[in-house]
Formats: C-alpha cells, sequence, structure tokens
C-alpha cells in the first residue's frame, strides 16, 4: 500500500508540474503579444488640446490618422 501511495503522489506531482508549465509558457506569449504590439495611432493624435493632444477639434483626426479595414485608427504613412 505505501508504494501505491507515493507511485500516485509521483503522476499527480508531475501533472501539477505540466500545468505549471502550461500556464508559465501562456503567460510569457500573451505578455509578448500585448507589450511589442505598438499603439496604431498614438494618444496624443486622438484627443483635443483640452485633454494634452494636438487636435483642435476632435474631427481633426483625420489629419493624422486614417480608419483601418478593422474599424481601429491607424497613424498615417506620412506621419509615421
Amino acid at each position: 500500500m505505501v508504494i501505491q501511495k507515493s507511485k500516485d503522489l509521483l503522476i499527480d506531482c508531475s501533472m501539477i508540474i505540466t500545468t505549471a508549465t502550461v500556464i508559465i509558457v501562456q503567460a510569457l506569449v500573451v505578455s509578448w503579444i500585448v507589450f511589442t504590439t505598438p499603439e496604431p495611432c498614438p494618444r496624443k493624435y486622438r484627443v483635443t488640446q483640452e485633454n494634452g493632444g494636438v487636435l483642435a477639434q476632435p474631427s481633426d483626426i483625420f489629419r493624422y490618422c486614417e480608419l483601418d479595414y478593422g474599424a481601429k485608427w491607424v497613424l498615417k504613412k506620412e506621419k509615421k
């Protein structure tokens, strides 16, 4: 009986280590995606001068950014 219990513990410990490894790898991949993806249109081009941006009116965003097919603001090529 003692051998059987220790064998079960080894199986459980290896599954815990495997699960922990998968969680660590997933966290690394997600953090890499989040932190390496640049902001398409910087905040200063999306807010008015009262809020710390460069826009005189909210409609001036079209001077600096354009909408892409995913309905996201992207910095115009001549501003890059």
